[in-house]
């Protein structure tokens, strides 16, 4: 089936390109699209031209382009939810390039004294975008918080994405492990995404711009992970005048300040834990002596007197969390990132544009063991990282996207076993890849993206193969009504050396994958509708496959130093998805459910990993009566999640030394007696969620007080089983918190 797929890939690749090149000449008219008041660009503006089919939306930069236009005078919309509209009327002729810069000026859109509220992003009607989730920062803080607003515990609400508690921000996408989903910074990898013990993200959503996040089937530019990527846009900053926040909750501190500079803005953030006792609720009331901090910057000039059309960015983030128990007798952690980049946008004379990224991304931890029991470990990556990519728009409105890719990675990982040896395990290498990509989109009804990864050097020394065919269409026969496929081959060549039964893992080291075990790879194969509802609805459902191969596990039969740490497994699940979405006025409501299942095999025995979840239903509800007011409601139900049953104790005897066991023990401790691996499954889950919020205005300022209560009804929703006693452990109790945020 992969050959076939593969033979047919390269077939209609080559009946497409020649009929693309062959251009009909027409009007092309581009441009920005951003906020009068701040200077913001405004993603996903719509852009279309009067009595026409001819439209497009703004991209993550605020640019947009519309090619193919017939001669003759022309009237250009911009609109977007929360901005009056803007028309400009001009006459074009065949062969022109008109630009026009356009600033939309925020509106308060009022039905009888209360604020309209929605915003729905839109998108081509041949758009090729199945399983992206475009997510606003306002959904994000809207959502009930669980102490503070947070990036990554707002994907658990998407559908398909699980987690194995409430009380961890770690996310599994489609039946896919952790270290599987990549998270993406301005183009750059963030390698820890976590704070507190996985607890929370250490990116604030207070430095976001957009969110785009593929779940599956992503195009021929994002490789380098089995399952999905979040691309995480910061802001620019505010262009016209200087302007601040500050912002406190039960568990931090941060704030911002922003502001013009010469031919462009800055956005500067800082974040500061200082009250760890709040984590009594998420640790089983068991104290965690952690203290974290993360700080980001963003510069961004643009001067067309220097170079027309173009845009610098230079971006830093910085995060740190220590774990400092003051007692000898206990281990010490720290954890910290670093990324650093450079990123140029360039719009050419020619309707082409291309955006480049610079970037170097690095991640260290280490276990302090101090006079405790625990093993000194270290870890250290480094990945230097740059992207080229550009895109060429047909006349027709066909897109070419070419790109040139690669990393240079190197990590290490420095440990004592537990006869007081040291072990090391580095690996470096460099891979170069190559994308080529076409957008065929030229008739109204239907999209097609054929591309594929070359490739070229890999930093395994066992290649997943030397191509990695993408292809995603869709196709609209009725207004109402739209099929979208996909699929794909994947591969990865990075991990980390994680027990999945670890439920709160504080040491996740990340290392190349070794020599003896092939990179992992994945197949993706999705089929979807949209169909758009009478009444204000729409439902989007979504079947998937995904078949991995070579993925990585710890060696559970691991016995001497010799035995690899890792072996390889092989694992698929599949799944089907629907979202039912209202939005009208006041109200938005979202109702989103999931079946899927999740398998792995080793050495002939099949298992459901800790993150298979059979049925998942996520409910929200929104209302904004106006006058600062804002409510949001949701509630969550999951069936229960596999877990490894203990099926009784025995006593072993405890030696200090194997020569001297003879005539001296240290006595007997007990030892656990387990079934077969996740065999038994906790009962369902389920839970309520409430936020409110209120903005005031005094004067210069404005002051939003938010009020969030998590299980509202006190839900005893099982952790897990504690090894050693047995006992239950909860995950999180009725839980209110309050947070205030002061900006200037």
């Amino acid at each position: 089936m992969k050959k076939l797929f593969l033979i047919s890939f390269f077939i209609l690749f080559i009946q497409i390109f020649p009929q693309a090149t062959n251009e009909a000449k027409g009007g092309i008219v581009r441009g920005f699209v951003a906020d009068s008041l701040n200077g913001e660009p405004i993603i996903y503006a719509n852009v279309f031209i009067k009595g026409t089919n001819l439209g497009s939306p703004t991209n993550t930069t605020g640019y947009y382009i519309i090619t193919g236009i017939p001669a003759g005078e022309i009237t250009i919309v911009y609109s977007y939810i929360g901005y009056h509209t803007s028309e400009i009327k001009t006459t074009i002729q065949a062969g022109d390039i008109l630009q026009f810069n356009v600033q939309l000026l925020p509106s308060t859109v009022e039905l009888e004294g209360v604020s309209v509220v929605g915003e729905k992003v839109t998108v081509k009607e041949n758009e090729t975008d199945i399983g992206l989730e475009r997510i606003s920062i306002s959904d994000i803080k809207q959502m009930p918080k669980g102490v503070e607003a947070d990036l990554l515990r707002a994907l658990q609400y998407v559908t398909g994405v699980s987690t194995t508690g409430d009380v961890t921000s770690r996310y599994y996408v489609r039946g896919g492990d952790n270290e599987q989903n990549i998270v993406l910074l301005n183009g750059a990898p963030v390698y820890n995404p976590y704070h507190a013990l996985g607890i929370f993200s250490v990116v604030d959503p207070e430095i976001a711009s957009a969110l785009e996040f593929y779940k599956g089937g992503f195009t021929a530019e994002y490789g380098g992970r089995l399952s999905s990527i979040l691309d995480i846009i910061t802001k620019d900053g505010n262009k016209r005048k200087f302007a601040g926040n500050l912002q406190g909750s039960v568990l931090a501190m941060k704030g911002a300040i922003e502001g013009p500079i010469p031919h462009g803005s800055f956005h500067i953030t800082g974040r500061k834990s200082y009250y760890s006792e709040i984590m009594k609720k998420f640790l089983n009331n068991k104290s965690a002596p952690f203290d974290f901090y993360d700080f980001s910057f963003k510069l961004n000039y643009s001067n067309d007197d220097i170079l027309k059309n173009s845009k610098f960015v230079i971006h830093g983030f910085n995060s740190r969390d220590d774990i400092k128990n003051n007692d000898m007798l206990k281990e010490d952690y720290f954890l910290k990132n670093a990324v650093y980049g450079v990123n140029w946008y360039q719009v050419w004379a020619s309707p082409l544009y291309s955006y480049m990224t610079f970037s170097v991304s690095t991640f260290d931890a280490a276990i302090i063991p101090n006079l405790s029991d625990a093993k000194e470990r270290k870890n250290s990556v480094t990945d230097l990282n740059s992207k080229w990519n550009f895109t060429y728009i047909f006349d027709e409105g066909d897109e070419l996207g070419v790109g040139f890719q690669n990393s240079i990675f190197s990590s290490t990982l420095d440990q004592e076993n537990l006869q007081g040896g040291r072990t090391v395990i580095d690996g470096s290498g460099l891979s170069m890849n190559l994308y080529l990509k076409y957008k065929f989109m030229r008739i109204k009804n239907f999209g097609l993206d054929i591309g594929s990864r070359i490739m070229l050097i890999t930093i395994s020394k066992k290649r997943a193969g030397f191509l990695e065919p993408r292809i995603s269409a869709t196709y609209k026969p009725f207004d109402w009504l739209t099929f979208k496929a996909a699929a794909g081959k994947y591969s990865q060549e990075v991990t980390t050396l994680s027990d999945e039964n670890d439920l709160l893992s504080i040491f996740e080291p990340w290392i190349k994958i070794p020599d003896y075990l092939p990179p992992s790879e994945a197949w993706h194969y999705i089929a979807g509708a949209k169909i758009d509802l009478p009444g204000n609805l729409f439902l989007n459902l979504e079947g998937y496959y995904k078949d991995m191969r070579n993925i990585t596990d710890l060696n559970e039969n691991k016995y001497s130093a010799n035995d690899p740490d890792l072996v390889a497994v092989n694992g698929y699940s599949y799944g089907l998805e629907a979202e039912l979405e209202y939005r009208y006025s006041i109200f938005t409501a979202k109702a989103g459910y999931s079946l899927g299942w999740a398998w792995k095999e080793n050495n002939g025995k099949k298992f459901h990993p800790r993150y298979d979840n059979r049925h998942a239903l996520n409910l929200i509800l929104g209302v904004n009566p106006g006058d600062g007011w804002n409510m949001n409601i949701s509630w969550s139900f999951s069936s229960g999640r596999p877990y490894t049953p203990l099926d009784g104790y025995f006593y072993k005897m405890r030696v200090s030394d194997f020569w001297s066991q003879w005539y001296l023990f240290n006595g007997f401790s007990p030892g656990s007696l387990y079934g077969d691996k996740n065999s038994e499954r906790f009962p369902f889950y389920h839970r309520l969620d409430l936020n409110i919020s209120k903005a005031f205005t005094f004067y210069f300022m404005r002051l939003t007080l938010d009020f969030s209560i998590i299980n509202i009804y006190d839900r005893k929703n099982i952790f897990y089983f504690d090894k050693e006693t047995g006992e239950r452990v909860d995950m999180l109790p009725f839980l209110p918190s309050l947070s205030l945020k002061l900006e200037l």
